[in-house]
């Protein structure tokens, strides 16, 4: 057996650097702060580019086992003049086979599961207290367990209680986002289209169907207005006139909102070297950099920054393979994504630009292929 790998977090960027880990040889232990099979704050739409990596990591068979919803057509909606004026709609059928609609809940457990098929050691409900590095090896305390491993993969999401201890910038900044996420019941013909997009000033809402009948609602937010209080969600978005039609159409949501506050997505950190210690932590998905939520790609892009991880963990140059293998893949889309997703916090300009863009569906193929990978 090789190097043992120390995975702190159990989200699919830390599932899917562990499997990948495991099939390379390596031995794995993956720290999780909770227990699988729970909602979390995600649109949970899971681009088509992602088939491949869950290919490769042994679980081609997800889509029989967990009945996502296919997601072939998408509408953005915004209102910007009041309560019933100043509309603008925009249908789009993005390119290439449909991607699909699962909630984490079903992805993560069905993930969590091939993981220890695959020989890794997952720890639930065993959040890290204490990662010490030394004499080339770190010494962990996840939970009830302690352990020592040759290198960390960090993939604790949005925040951690470790951002300061590995320095990552957003310890030490307020954050500008907030989310919220909602289901409510659905049903055949509840949505006009796959998904629906609505932009609202400062953030958007997304609402598409998931497995087992219902609709998801994934919000995300100016920072001041993060909440989740339905009560005064709802007030707010009733301001997008179109937004408020569909609403009403769903009714109240099944069970509580659940809501995620400060967070934001610049880049953190890919690498962490303790030259005292001898030391190397790798940094994916969301720990690494957060893809912005409208492109529909955050799902995709941990599962692959996971593999990558994983990948580089077990070469000869660990922080140099992943900086190379992540710049490569990443660099393009993460930087169009962000030109775009400023673009779409402003209705007016989404108002202005979805003429033009209706009539050019060859920009749209494009605009699209630059927020994905290969």
């Amino acid at each position: 057996m090789g190097r043992h790998i120390f995975v702190v977090g159990g989200g699919l960027a830390g599932l899917a650097a562990a499997i990948e880990a495991a099939r390379r040889g390596l031995r794995v232990t993956l720290a999780e702060s909770h227990a699988y099979g729970r909602d979390k704050v995600c649109g949970e739409y899971l681009s088509a580019e992602a088939a491949s990596d869950l290919e490769a990591l042994g679980c081609g068979g997800w889509v029989d086992a967990l009945g996502p919803v296919p997601m072939r057509r998408l509408a953005l909606l915004a209102s910007l003049r009041g309560r019933d004026s100043g509309e603008a709609r925009l249908e789009l059928s993005p390119p290439g086979p449909p991607s699909f609609s699962i909630t984490r809940r079903a992805l993560e457990a069905f993930l969590a599961a091939r993981a220890r098929a695959s020989g890794v050691t997952v720890l639930e409900r065993s959040p890290v207290r204490s990662l010490e590095a030394r004499a080339g090896r770190y010494r962990y305390r996840a939970g009830d367990a302690e352990g020592e491993a040759d290198l960390v993969i960090a993939a604790f999401g949005k925040r951690s209680s470790l951002d300061a201890r590995l320095g990552l910038p957003r310890a030490h900044k307020p954050e500008a986002y907030g989310a919220a996420k909602a289901y409510f019941q659905g049903g055949p013909g509840v949505l006009d289209t796959d998904v629906e997009l609505y932009l609202i000033p400062g953030g958007y809402v997304g609402l598409n169907p998931v497995e087992g009948g219902r609709i998801g609602m994934c919000a995300l937010l100016d920072g001041r207005d993060a909440t989740s209080d339905w009560g005064e969600l709802s007030a707010r978005f009733s301001q997008c006139a179109p937004l408020r039609r569909r609403l009403e159409t769903l009714g109240a949501p099944l069970g509580p909102v659940r809501g995620l506050a400060r967070f934001g997505f610049g880049p953190q950190k890919l690498v962490d070297i303790d030259a005292a210690a001898g030391t190397v932590t790798l940094f994916c998905g969301d720990a690494a950099r957060m893809m912005p939520s409208f492109t529909g790609d955050g799902m995709a892009v941990a599962i692959r920054s996971g593999r990558l991880a994983a990948e580089a963990a077990a070469s000869r140059d660990p922080a140099a393979g992943y900086r190379r293998a992540y710049a490569a893949e990443f660099t393009s889309r993460l930087f169009w994504a962000g030109l775009l997703h400023e673009a779409f916090l402003r209705p007016g300009v989404f108002q202005a630009l979805a003429p033009i863009v209706g009539r050019a569906p060859r920009l749209v193929d494009r605009l699209y292929a630059f927020t994905r990978g290969r």
